[in-house]
């Protein structure tokens, strides 16, 4: 085993001075870069769309709790009904977004909240959650009519829907990022 020794260096041994401060020239050191500026020009075209249903505020639990909660894993294929899909494999579609699953909602013409930061605790990767009510909490009595027979109907609706618009790679594009 060999024992590490300190030694001591004259001056004259050291690094020639390349790192010496008093070497630069203050102006050198801290100059502006010269960042070009952007073009518009390049831009893509993209249409950002407003979103097409009533927005509530969510800071109230209390006000939401009755309400239905819809994730986009509830309609992905690839996932397995024990990895948290909820509807049949050939009901389901490839990438499904919160996004497109509030707008297809929204076609129901039922009472929505998109919650645009909550995520399934078995899906962070799809980020997302939208709560639909369907039954009146006073009175217990369907919102929707004769149109939503219960819970798993809706998860039919949407995913006919979702079906009917898939997701393409510039589907998370036209929408605006607050």
């Amino acid at each position: 085993m060999s024992h590490p020794q300190i030694e001591e260096l004259s001056s004259s041994e050291s690094d020639p001075s390349i790192d010496d401060p008093t070497d630069f020239a203050p102006n050198e050191i801290l100059r502006p870069s010269k960042i070009p500026a952007r073009s518009t020009s390049r831009q893509p075209n993209i249409e950002h769309l407003q979103p097409q249903f009533q927005q509530r505020n969510t800071n109230d639990p209390e006000k939401h709790k009755h309400y239905q909660c819809l994730y986009p894993l509830y309609f992905d294929a690839s996932r397995t009904r024990a990895q948290g899909r909820r509807v049949g494999k050939d009901q389901a579609v490839a990438n499904p977004l919160a996004r497109t699953i509030v707008d297809a909602v929204a076609s129901l013409s039922l009472t929505t909240v998109f919650e645009p930061g909550k995520m399934h605790p078995k899906d962070w990767g799809n980020p997302g959650r939208v709560r639909v009510l369907l039954k009146d909490p006073q009175t217990g009595k369907s919102k929707a009519g004769p149109r939503i027979k219960n819970k798993h109907h809706l998860y039919i609706q949407v995913s006919e829907y979702l079906q009917k618009h898939p997701t393409t790679v510039d589907t998370p594009l036209r929408y605006r990022i607050a």
